[in-house]
C-alpha cells in the first residue's frame, strides 16, 4: 500500500489561479491507493479535486508514471487538462477522434459539461476551456495522393518516410505495419483509429492511398513507370472516412518542471518534518487517517507561516 505523491494525485493540483497555488504549496487532495502503478489514475482524481476546490475545470501535471492514452483522453473528455511527461511519443501526443457533423453553439463552445465538451470535440471544434493550453485539435479531410513503396529489402516505406516491417503473410500476399509511426503520425492514411496495415502481392511495387490533412513534408511520389489503376480499392471505398478530428497534446515543458517543486516539496516536508518515513496503521482506511493528519498539520504550518494566525483566525 503506498500513497501517491505527483501532481495532482499527492494531490497538489494546479489551482485554477496558478500563480498564487504556486506560492502556497498547499495540499488540495489526497487519496491513499493499493493500486502498484499510477496508469489510470488520473481522471479519477482530477475529478475529485474538481470537487474539493469547487471548479468545472482543473489543470494538471504528472509525470511518466501516469502515462495512459485512455486516461488522458478521458481527462480531456471531461474537462481536465493533463500535462503527462511524455513515454511513448517523441514530440506530441496524437488521438484520432471520429467526426460526427454538428451546429456548435457558442453556449456549448464555452461549456464544462463533459457532454458539450465531447460534442465540441467530435465536431472538431475546440471547448474555450482548452483553448491557450497545451492541447490544440485538427479537423483533417482525405486530401493529396500517396503510396506505400516496397524495398529491396523486404521492407516498406509509408507515405511520410517511416519504414513497416513484415507483420504477417495472408495468402500470397505479406502484410506491413509499424505501431508507433502510425500512433505519433500527424497525417495519417487511414480514417481508422487503430494502425495502418498495407498488403503487398507478389507482382505489387506500391499501393496508392490518400493522405489526411496537409502534410508538412515531403511525401512519396508514385512511380511514373507504373500506372496508377484507376479502379483501386485502396482508393475508392465507399465506406472511406472523408473526415476525421486529430487532438494534439504538446508537452509544456515549464509546468512539467514545475512539478517537482509543487508535489515533490510538500510530500518531501511531511515526512521530513513529521518523521512520516513510514507508517504506523495498517488498512486503507487507517493509513487514510494517518496520512490526512499529517497533510492536515502541513497545512495549517503552511497556512500559518504565509498569513500569520490573528489572519488565519480572522478568516476562519
Amino acid at each position: 500500500m503506498r500513497i501517491l505523491d505527483d501532481c495532482p494525485l499527492c494531490r497538489t493540483a494546479l489551482h485554477p489561479h496558478k500563480h498564487q497555488h504556486k506560492g502556497s504549496h498547499l495540499i488540495a487532495e489526497f487519496e491513499v491507493t493499493n493500486h502498484n502503478t499510477d496508469q489510470g489514475l488520473l481522471n479519477e482524481v482530477s475529478q475529485i479535486v474538481k470537487e474539493t476546490l469547487e471548479i468545472d475545470t482543473v489543470e494538471v501535471v504528472a509525470d511518466k508514471g501516469y502515462e495512459s492514452r485512455k486516461d488522458i483522453l478521458n481527462c480531456i473528455m471531461n474537462g481536465v487538462v493533463p500535462n503527462v511527461a511524455l513515454k511513448y511519443d517523441r514530440e506530441e501526443r496524437l488521438f484520432s477522434i471520429d467526426f460526427v457533423e454538428n451546429e456548435i453553439s457558442e453556449e456549448e463552445k464555452n461549456s464544462t459539461d463533459p457532454e458539450n465538451i465531447q460534442k465540441c470535440i467530435s465536431a472538431g471544434v475546440l471547448p474555450t476551456f482548452l483553448e491557450n493550453t497545451s492541447v490544440s485539435l485538427e479537423l483533417q479531410e482525405q486530401s493529396c495522393l500517396s503510396c506505400f513503396l516496397l524495398n529491396e529489402d523486404e521492407t516498406v516505406t509509408c507515405p511520410t518516410g517511416n519504414i513497416l516491417t513484415k507483420l504477417s503473410t495472408r495468402g500470397k500476399n505479406t502484410i506491413f505495419a509499424c505501431k508507433d509511426a502510425c500512433r505519433q503520425c500527424p497525417n495519417k492514411c487511414t480514417g481508422s483509429n487503430s494502425f495502418k496495415t498495407v498488403s503487398f502481392g507478389p507482382n505489387t511495387q506500391y499501393v496508392p492511398v490518400r493522405m489526411y490533412g496537409s502534410p508538412g513534408i515531403k511525401l512519396n511520389s508514385i512511380p511514373s513507370d507504373i500506372p496508377l489503376n484507376p479502379f483501386n480499392h485502396n482508393l475508392d471505398r465507399k465506406d472511406a472516412v472523408k473526415r476525421k478530428v486529430v487532438l494534439k497534446i504538446r508537452p509544456d515543458i515549464s509546468k512539467l518542471k514545475d512539478r517537482k517543486c509543487l508535489s515533490e516539496h510538500p510530500f518531501g516536508t511531511v515526512k521530513w518534518y513529521d518523521g512520516a518515513h513510514y507508517l504506523l496503521c495498517k488498512g486503507k482506511e487507517k493509513v487514510t487517517a494517518e496520512i490526512g493528519l499529517s497533510f492536515l498539520a502541513y497545512n495549517l504550518k503552511r497556512a500559518i507561516n504565509m498569513v500569520g494566525i490573528k489572519k488565519l483566525i480572522e478568516v476562519m
